[in-house]
Formats: C-alpha cells, sequence, structure tokens
C-alpha cells in the first residue's frame, strides 16, 4: 500500500508537522510492540508496505520546485500518490515539531510522463519497506530506504541505503491548528527510551 494522508478538507492550504527519529534493527521489536500498544486499533498491528518513490525537480530562473511521485508495489490497485512540499521551517524553536506547506493527492498512472513533458527533470528513485501506524490523525512511518538496482525496478536487488530504520512522525492539517505538534511531541515522549524524536531528519 502506498503510504496516504488523510483526505482533506477542499481549497484550503494544508501544513505538514513532522517529526524524526531512527532505531536500529536490534530496537525494532520493543518499538513495533510499543506501537502496536499505542496506535488506533485498526491499525494495531503494524500495516507492511512497500513503496517506490520517485522525485522529479524543475528550475525556472532562481526558483526551484521538488515533486514525488509515490507508488505502491503490493497493492496494484492502489492509485499513485503525488506529493509536493514546502520548506521545512524550523525557525521557531519553542514549535514542538517541524512543519512545511504540503499537497498529496492521487494521480493517474502516467503522471511521470505528464511532469517529463512539463519540464520537470528525475532526481532520483527510492524504494521505502516498512510498517505504517495510525493515532488519531497522525501516521506512524517505521521504514528503511532502498535504492533500485535499474529504471523500474522493484525490491530484488535493490541496495540497502541506511542499515537503521527510519521513524518518521507526521499530520497534515490546515492553517491554525498547531496543538497538533504539542500532540504529536506528547505521542513522541512515550516511544522513549527506544527512539528520540527530532525535528530535523538526519539520516534521509
Amino acid at each position: 500500500m502506498a503510504i496516504q494522508q488523510p483526505k482533506p478538507p477542499p481549497n484550503q492550504q494544508l501544513y505538514e508537522f513532522l517529526l524524526f527519529g531512527s532505531v536500529s534493527d536490534s530496537e525494532l521489536p520493543s518499538l513495533l510492540h510499543r506501537l502496536r500498544g499505542l496506535a488506533d486499533f485498526a491499525t494495531c498491528g503494524g500495516i507492511a508496505f512497500i513503496d517506490k518513490e520517485q522525485t522529479y525537480k524543475i528550475e525556472i530562473g532562481n526558483t526551484r520546485s521538488v515533486v514525488r511521485v509515490r507508488q505502491s508495489l503490493d497493492n496494484a490497485e492502489a492509485p499513485l500518490q503525488l506529493i509536493y512540499t514546502g520548506q521545512l521551517d524550523l525557525g521557531d524553536a519553542n514549535r514542538p515539531a517541524g512543519v512545511r506547506s504540503c499537497v498529496h493527492t492521487a494521480c493517474s498512472n502516467n503522471a511521470a510522463e505528464c511532469l517529463k513533458e512539463m519540464g520537470f527533470i528525475a532526481v532520483y528513485e527510492l524504494i521505502l519497506r516498512g510498517y505504517v501506524f495510525r493515532k488519531g490523525q497522525m501516521k506512524i512511518a517505521v521504514f528503511k530506504l532502498y535504492q533500485p538496482s535499474g529504471e523500474g525496478a522493484g525490491v530484488p536487488g535493490a541496495q540497502l541505503l541506511s542499515e537503521h530504520y527510519l521513524v518518521e512522525l507526521s499530520a497534515v492539517t490546515t492553517s491554525g491548528h498547531d496543538n497538533v505538534g504539542m500532540e504529536m511531541r506528547a505521542f513522541a515522549e512515550q516511544l522513549k527510551p527506544i527512539v528520540t524524536m527530532e525535528k530535523t531528519d538526519g539520516v534521509r
């Protein structure tokens, strides 16, 4: 399944709150056990996923835009996801989580061709493999990153890029809901000492 965010309200700017961490292979069972106890019932066991993510960029003058296309490799019927995110805002030291503007939307299977016709250039391709949990509007993804062995290749033969599992805690909401960040920080405190969540992604 492709990792998806909840369907947003129409015609409203969305913001993604984020916290990041990482755990070793030996710490993974403890983290999954903790998450099973904290997550919503529907995902308390953790949903396994394998996604392919392609990153594209376009530069016009001094402006540079980056978008990602995410495809599920274990559910052929799942729609592709087009993802745009702004720069992570870390300016407010008192803010409990990083925040950035974002757009998450389903797209057609020819998204890559459309982006190339618009002038976007493929930058790199990754495979994400791991587990996803949900707690209210929060999403907790625990995964490893791989580099495909060739264009269009899947998991077999892919090169592991990090020995650690990345932990990404996120929530998408509209403007004026900064309390989401506080809820995320409170949830992250319950994951200690297995993993310490920070506002910056030091691995990816």
